[in-house]
């Protein structure tokens, strides 16, 4: 390292036993990600809804 480098030991990114800590306390379990996953197909299901039921009213309205 240059003289202008500066290394912060408490923050060393080759640390090894803190990088696995931060990798085990970001991932998500797996119950975690079937919540996600309900609630985004949940989400689409009612945006799928929502466009049919417009559908529905516009023709209404055109054939009346």
């Amino acid at each position: 390292m240059g003289k202008n480098e500066e290394f912060d030991w408490l923050d060393d990114p080759f640390d090894e036993k803190k990088a696995a800590r931060e990798q085990v306390r970001a991932s998500t379990s797996g119950g975690t990600k079937m919540a996600l996953g309900c609630g985004c197909l949940l989400a689409v299901a009612g945006v799928v809804v929502l466009l049919v039921f417009a559908g529905v009213s516009m023709i209404d309205l055109l054939a009346a």
